[in-house]
Formats: C-alpha cells, sequence, structure tokens
C-alpha cells in the first residue's frame, strides 16, 4: 500500500500542492473572518446539567447577572463642586456611548416624590442644577446620604470609596467588534485619573473583555514564540536553512487550517482553544523531525535522493499514523466530557492533529524533491559525535546497569508520587491570574470595600401571586438580606423587600425612619404607587421587573460574593440554602415530622398540621374543591368537613402536594454557582477522560503489537511520567483544576508515540537480527534513539513558551508538560530498552513478532521507473555525487 501512496505523492506533486494551496486560501479566508472570541468566562457546564438548566431560565427571566461595568474611584474630596461635576460629566459622556443602557453613580441618583393627587411618585433628581444654586453640595450629600438602599452599594462611606455602574447591551458583549464599547469607556474613565486619583474597573463584562483580548493577543505570540523556537531547534540539529524553512513552512500551513477549521465550524477562540494554533506546531515539528531523519538516513544508504523519498514514506508512513493516532486519542477525550468548551477543543485538535500528518507527509517529501540532494554536512547529523556517545552510553547502561535504572525509577516514581495525596482540587474565576495582574487587583479592591464581586442570585419561588408583598413573605426575605449582609463573603444583597423600604419611605416623604416594610394598614393605599413605581428617567433603570418576575412567581436577591475555590463555594452554597430555607419555611421540620406519622397511618397528625398552617389546610380544600366555589364555600364553612376525606385513597397525596404548595422554593444561581459547579464537573470528567485515554491507546497497542504483556511493560515509561508530574503538583502546591487537568490526557496522547517508534524498530530488528535481543534493542537505541531526543527536546521548549502566558493554568500546562516530556524522554529510552532486556522471551512472543499489521515493511522490489519526476533531475541522480569526492563545496550553497 506504501508504495502505491508514494508512488501518488511523488508523481503529482503539482496536483498535491494546488490542492494545499486552495485548502489554505480557503480555511486562510475562515481563520481571517470566521473567528470569534468566547468571553463567557467561567461557565463550563453542559447545557443538560441542572445547575445550567437552572442559570438559563434565571438569564431569561432577569436578563444577564454580570452585565454591569463597574467603574470604582477612592477620593475623600468627591463631595466638591468641581469634582462632583466631572464624576456626572464622566457618567454623561459614557452615557453617549452606543451599546450603553444606562449609567447610575451619585452624581445620577434621584428621589420619589409623593403625588398624593395621583397616588403615585414623580421622579426628581438629586442634582441637576450644575451650578448649585438651586442646592449646595452638602445638601447633596446629605439627600444622597439619607437614602439607606445606596449605601454599600454606590458608595463606602469609611473608605470613601464610590461607583459607578454601567449597564451595557449584551449584544456587544458577545460581538467582536462591538465589545471594543468597554475598552471605550474605560479609556475614557481613565483619562480622568488626574482628578479621581486611580481608577479600578469591575465586573464580568471588564473581564470577558479583557481576558478575551489576551488570549487572542496570547494566541499569535505563541504561534511566533514557537515557531522561532522550532527554527532554532530545528536548525541547530540539522545545521541546514532549508530543512528548517521547509519544516516551519509546514507547521504554518497546519497553523493556518487549524484556526481556519475553527472559524469553518463556527466554533469560539476561548483561553484553552487558543492554545491549539501553538500545539499545531509542536506536535507538528516532530513529524518533521522523523521524515528528515528518515530521508537523510535512507539517502545516505542509497545515495539516490528519490528512492530515499520513496523509502521515508514508506517506512514511516504506518509509524507516522500511528503516533499521530495516540496523540489525537488523548485529545480525543475532551470530546466526552459534554462541556461545550472542550467538546469544541476536542474535535478542532483531534481532526488537526490527522491533518497535520497529511500535510507533514506529503509536503515534506515534495519539497524535498524540488529541493537539491543533501550533502555530506547535511548528514552529520546521523554520526554528531556527542549524540553517538551519548547513544553508546544508554546502550551500555542498558545492557549492564538494569538494576540502579530500576532502583532510581523507583525511588523517583515513589519519591515524587508521595506527592499525589496532597493535591488539591480548586477553581474559581479568578484562579489563572497572577497575583499582581490589575484585574484581579481590581477584584480584590471591590472585595475589600464592597465585600464581593463575582454574582450570586437567589431566587424563591412564592408560589401564587397573592403571597408577594404579604407580611410574611416581606420580613421573611428582609430576614434572608441580613442574613447575606452579615456574612462577610457576600456584598450587600438587593431585592423587593428595599424598594418597598423605599417606597414606604417616600409615600412619607423620604423619612429615613420610615426606610422599612409598610404596615398592613398602608398595603392597600400602596398597591397603585407599586404598580407604578416601574419607570426610567435619566436614563437611570428603578425596576421592580429587575427584581420580581410576576409570570413565574419568582422574586430573586440579588448579590456577590468574594472568589472562592470550588468546592469552598458548593460548600457555602450547601450552607447558605439551608440557612435561607430555615428562614423561609421555619415550619418545615415539623410538617415534615408530621407528615411521615400520616403515612404510617397516624391520622391524628392531619389536624397537627392544620393547627401549625392554616395554609396547609386552606391549599388541601382548595385542591379538593377543585374549582368549585359552592364546594370551597362548604369547606370554609364547615371546616370540619375535610374530616371526611381523610379516610380516601389519595388523601396522603392531596396532602403532600398541599403541603408543597405552602413551602417557598428557593434555588441559588448565579455566575459563582455557575463557575463552581463548572470547575467540579469538568476535574470528574477529565479524570475518568485520562483513565479512557490510557485504556484506549492500551488497546491501540495491543492491536498494534498483538502481545498484551507487550502493551503492559511499554506503558509503564508513559505512565511514570504523569505520576511523577502529578506527584510533583501535590508537594509544590500547584492545584488540579481544568487547565492542569489538560496536561495528563495531551501528555500521553504524545509521549507514547517515541514508544510506539522505539517498538515498532525493535520488532522490525527481532526478525532480521534472528532474537538476538541485545544486539536488537542497541540497534533501535542507535537508530531511534536520535530521533525521540531530537521530538522531545522540541517538545520540552514547544510547550515552555506557555509560561509566558497571563493564566496561571496556561504556565502550568508549560512547565508541567515540559517536565513530563523531558522524564519521558529517559523512560523511553532508558527503563523501556532494560525492561526489554530484563523479561526478554516473556514479552516477545511469537504473536510479538508477526503482529496483524507490519510499521517497518522489509524493503521489496519496486519499479522505480514510475517515480518519473523530472528529467532533469532523473539525469542529475545519474551523475555520481560530488561530496563522495569531498566536502571542499560544502559551503558554497546550503
Amino acid at each position: 500500500m506504501w508504495n502505491r501512496i508514494a508512488n501518488i505523492i511523488l508523481r503529482n506533486r503539482f496536483i498535491i500542492l494546488a490542492i494545499m494551496a486552495l485548502l489554505t486560501v480557503l480555511l486562510g479566508y475562515y481563520a481571517l473572518t470566521g473567528l470569534k472570541i468566547d468571553n463567557k468566562y467561567g461557565n463550563m457546564l453542559p447545557k443538560d446539567s441542572d445547575t445550567q438548566i437552572t442559570y438559563l431560565k434565571f438569564k431569561k427571566m432577569f436578563g444577564e447577572d454580570g452585565s454591569a461595568l463597574i467603574i470604582a474611584i477612592q477620593d475623600k474630596d468627591l463631595y466638591t463642586k468641581e469634582k462632583f461635576l466631572l464624576w456626572k460629566n464622566l457618567g454623561d459622556s459614557i452615557l453617549q456611548i452606543d451599546g450603553v443602557v444606562s449609567v447610575i453613580s451619585e452624581a445620577k441618583l434621584f428621589n420619589l416624590i409623593n403625588d398624593t393627587a395621583n397616588s403615585q411618585f414623580t421622579i426628581k433628581p438629586i442634582f441637576s442644577d450644575i451650578t448649585f444654586k438651586e442646592k449646595s453640595i452638602e445638601q447633596i450629600k446629605k439627600e444622597i446620604r439619607r437614602n439607606p438602599i445606596y449605601n454599600g452599594v454606590l458608595y463606602n462611606d469609611s473608605a470613601n470609596v464610590s461607583l459607578m455602574m454601567v449597564s451595557l447591551d449584551e449584544s456587544f458583549l458577545v460581538d467582536k467588534d462591538k465589545q471594543k464599547v468597554v475598552i471605550e469607556i474605560e479609556n475614557l474613565a481613565k483619562s480622568y485619573e488626574k482628578e479621581f486619583n486611580k481608577v479600578h474597573f469591575a465586573g464580568l463584562p471588564h473581564m470577558r473583555v479583557l481576558i478575551g483580548k489576551r488570549v487572542m493577543s496570547e494566541m499569535y505570540i505563541f504561534v511566533i514564540l514557537s515557531l522561532l523556537i522550532s527554527f532554532g531547534i530545528m536548525y541547530f540539529f540539522f545545521r541546514s536553512v532549508r530543512v528548517t524553512l521547509i519544516s516551519l513552512i509546514v507547521v504554518a500551513i497546519t497553523v493556518i487550517w487549524a484556526m481556519g477549521t475553527i472559524g469553518l465550524f463556527q466554533y469560539n477562540i476561548s483561553i484553552i482553544m487558543a492554545l491549539i494554533p501553538p500545539l499545531m506546531i509542536v506536535i507538528g515539528i516532530p513529524n518533521c523531525i522523523y521524515l528528515f531523519n528518515k530521508y537523510h538516513f535512507e539517502f545516505r544508504l542509497h545515495q539516490n535522493k528519490i528512492k530515499a523519498l520513496a523509502q521515508t514514506i514508506r517506512k514511516t508512513g504506518t509509524a507516522m499514523w500511528l503516533t499521530n493516532v495516540t496523540t489525537a486519542i488523548g485529545f480525543m477525550t475532551f470530546i466526552f466530557t459534554n462541556s461545550t468548551k472542550f467538546f469544541e477543543f476536542g474535535v478542532i485538535s483531534s481532526l488537526n492533529i490527522m491533518l497535520c500528518y497529511v500535510v507533514s507527509l506529503c509536503l515534506i517529501p515534495i519539497f524535498a524533491s524540488f529541493s537539491k540532494q543533501p550533502k555530506t554536512r547535511h548528514l552529520k547529523h546521523l554520526d554528531r559525535k556527542a549524540a553517538v556517545r551519548f547513544l553508546e552510553k544508554l546502550v551500555y547502561i542498558t545492557a549492564n546497569r538494569r538494576k540502579l535504572v530500576y532502583t532510581i525509577t523507583i525511588i523517583l516514581t515513589l519519591g515524587t508520587g508521595v506527592g499525589i495525596v496532597f493535591i488539591k482540587v480548586t477553581g474559581n474565576i479568578t484562579g489563572d491570574l497572577p497575583a499582581k495582574d490589575p484585574i484581579l487587583k481590581d477584584i480584590q479592591f471591590m472585595e475589600a470595600n464592597f465585600g464581593g464581586a463575582v454574582p450570586f442570585e437567589v431566587l424563591i419561588d412564592y408560589k401564587e401571586r397573592g403571597r408577594l408583598f404579604g407580611k410574611n413573605t416581606m420580613q421573611s426575605v428582609e430576614q434572608v438580606q441580613d442574613m447575606l449582609n452579615k456574612d462577610t463573603l457576600f456584598a450587600k444583597s438587593l431585592s423587593i423587600v428595599d424598594f418597598v423600604k423605599v417606597v414606604n419611605m417616600a409615600y412619607y416623604n423620604n423619612n429615613p425612619a420610615q426606610y422599612k416594610i409598610f404596615a398592613t394598614k398602608d398595603k392597600l393605599r400602596l398597591n397603585d404607587y407599586l404598580k407604578n413605581l416601574s419607570t426610567t428617567t435619566n436614563n437611570s433603570t428603578f425596576s421592580i421587573k429587575e427584581l420580581v418576575d410576576t409570570t413565574n412567581h419568582i422574586l430573586r436577591v440579588r448579590t456577590s460574593m468574594k472568589d472562592l475555590g470550588s468546592y469552598e463555594v458548593e460548600d457555602e452554597v450547601h450552607l447558605i440554602h439551608q440557612r435561607i430555607d430555615s428562614i423561609m419555611n421555619p415550619d418545615k421540620p415539623i410538617l415534615e415530622t408530621y407528615y411521615k406519622q400520616v403515612k404510617k397511618g397516624k391520622l391524628g397528625y392531619i389536624d397537627s398540621i392544620f393547627d401549625l398552617s392554616s395554609g396547609v389546610y386552606n391549599n388541601v380544600t382548595e385542591i379538593l374543591s377543585n374549582g368549585d366555589d359552592k364546594k370551597q364555600y362548604a369547606f370554609d364553612s364547615d371546616p370540619e368537613m375535610v374530616r371526611q376525606y381523610f379516610t380516601k385513597p389519595n388523601f396522603k397525596k392531596t396532602l403532600r402536594k398541599a403541603i408543597d404548595k405552602e413551602y417557598y422554593d428557593v434555588t441559588l444561581t448565579g455566575t459563582s454557582v455557575v463557575a463552581s459547579e463548572g470547575t467540579k464537573y469538568l476535574v470528574s470528567n477529565l479524570t475518568q477522560d485520562i483513565i479512557v485515554a490510557v485504556f484506549s491507546i492500551a488497546a491501540l497497542m495491543c492491536v498494534l503489537f498483538y502481545s498484551f504483556r507487550m502493551v503492559l511493560v511499554s506503558m509503564i515509561p508513559n505512565l511514570i511520567p504523569m505520576v511523577t508530574t502529578a506527584g510533583i503538583m501535590g508537594l509544590f502546591g500547584i492545584p488540579l483544576k481544568p487547565s492542569t487537568l489538560l496536561i495528563f490526557s495531551i501528555a500521553l496522547g504524545i509521549t507514547v508515540d517515541n514508544t510506539i517508534h522505539f517498538l515498532a524498530h525493535y520488532r522490525h530488528e527481532l526478525k532480521l537480527k534472528k532474537w538476538d535481543l541485545k544486539e536488537c534493542v542497541a540497534i533501535s537505541i542507535r537508530e531511534t534513539g536520535l530521533s525521540i531526543i531530537y521530538t522531545s527536546v522540541i517538545l520540552f521548549f514547544g510547550f515552555i513558551v506557555f509560561v509566558f502566558s497571563d493564566f496561571g493554568g496556561t504556565q502550568a500546562l508549560g512547565y508541567l508538560s515540559a517536565l513530563t516530556y523531558f522524564v519521558a524522554l529517559f523512560t523511553n529510552l532508558i527503563l523501556l530498552p532494560c525492561l526489554l532486556l530484563s523479561y526478554e522471551r516473556r514479552l516477545t512472543t511469537k504473536s510479538f513478532e508477526e503482529p496483524l499489521f507490519e510499521i517497518y515493511d522489509e524493503d521489496s522490489d519496486i519499479n522505480w521507473d514510475l517515480l518519473e519526476i523530472e528529467k532533469a533531475e532523473d539525469e542529475e541522480l545519474k551523475k555520481p555525487n560530488p561530496d563522495s569526492e569531498g566536502e571542499s563545496n560544502d559551503k558554497k550553497e546550503d
């Protein structure tokens, strides 16, 4: 088969080049026009998870929980005429920017004035006279401070910190061109720093846009760095500009294809998706190394360029295919996480790894066929003295120092592996940001002055419309808010209760003493006021609709919490839910105890339930009446009438339904909850996927080598580097989170490539050398060792570039992956040969000698006349090699 493929590639060079060029142009077009930034930061949950479904329902009812850009200043002199006017001017200027929905700050607040004649409030700005003749600056401050709702929300008096909340149109945040509005607003705010000192920014729009911008810029930086490093290392190894440039052209094409497929599939660039283009370079260069190494080796044997290229395709085609498949399997495991972002990452990465294989296998022989044949100095890397001495040292160690190798391996594995028990699992929204990052600093500033910066939402289902403004509902929600406000993890909360208090205060001529839930006697006369309260003035929204969805009977308590680790958030959510439920449903434990007794047949407890909660009795009669007014009236007239239903078959179900209807249902959601659950979900699923990857690769190698015992031994050198890396993570306090879990699936898929190359060559030598095991291992080390070293060095430095990232997770991916490949280099070149020699014929069974298919075929007759390329080139091949006479012309051209 590979003879035919080599024939097709070398005889149809121009057709293949044309196809490759067209595909590159097409995918380049999608790369330029189709790439979009995914700045939905922190949400990794699949669409069908309960937490995600709840969050999506919340957004449908109330909109985005984090659509406000927050601008904060710390200035004790804000309440001077000049600075307060500047604060107002900044808000007015921001309001003129397209995409801004509203701006709220101390300079743009208003009062509700009681219009008793029309039973409604009129809206009057607190500050409108810029000449300060109507009100002095002291009066303005006093009027603002008189309304308790703003304290802790728009200002912190003790720290002299003031906020400006800029509400943005969500459509602008998801559009890569329109989202520049955030940068425009922030640049405008920064232009006031001379007057207000340092300006701080917070809110999800700030994080989403700035982090998205960093992701894109980092992707291009990593691509450039990877290309430069690859250029330097390739030239150092091969000492040929031609070989280096050909390799870089090949990987550059794979980068364009990778970015193009992202655009073609209409996927977005996220933090993990941005890793794919530089990874294609790191993964593609080893393909180039194997092809050029084999080409140079074959050319030195035959001194015939065309034959060498054909032999290169034929002898490396299957091995490269298998190594790329195993690498793709490592990435393909992400497809099974059910997380949209990781699914997309798995699809694009695994697809492009195989495309990289096709591009490399086709273009390198084609470009080499157009190039002049290698000179003697270009082949020197095959016999480089330092490399040869190193490989001979490895041969000596594997033959004579196996006990020492095993001892060092065991000590290294156990010494580092013990750290696995100390690994901590975590993950928070800012967890990947370095300690001195401006984004993190601003969030910490907000947390220090206002208690929290990540949206946290409490949804309470009050079941019936009439319960919304009921005294029990209002007082219970007020207790919930008091509980949250006392918790230092949370910022001040807002709910319908706060606006009810504002309404009551406004009704009594803005008397701060009346900032409380209205009395029962005032409820009827305030109904009309509440209906008319949804108003907008001066582009500052003041609406009950933001806090209550009357259609679904859901009221919202909105707050923010500190950015904690995912498992800390989980514990806090569980605790907060219990506390809120106990406040909203104080009788629930007793009701449930009584109901259990009823289920046991103790019907006397039904009266106890009715005595404890008249609402349950009313719900029972309503269900039994089923809309029949006469029947309902009979129940109301004779409470004893319900007793005749106690022994009915379905009464317990009716009672259960009535009890549930009386409860307030509490749900916790928001970005903080979603991010926490997303991290936990991914850690759990990625751990399972790593196990799947191990078994998938083992199964593939079992098919490849047709020997289960050989598979077990071959997996040891690839699992030890992973154990070592995991142990070092625990010992040095590097947390396990989605970004660091990526390392293990990726590393396993890549490191096993070296094992495949080594064992495939070893098996080939077994047949040639008639089972002289020591000689076979020595030859395999000498002939594959150089390529393994080259690729390991490329992988090491290719991943090291990620340490320059602004994101901690990407940095960890870089240095931990580099460490893994460094360890894997020695386990594959030292430990694996030692194991082969130690177990000798127990491993090298006949099934290993005669597998299902061959990787390295023995030479067979090839009709070289079929490989006609160009007459001039054929004539050139008939000439004697000038390099055979010496190297006098080596330096004239590369």
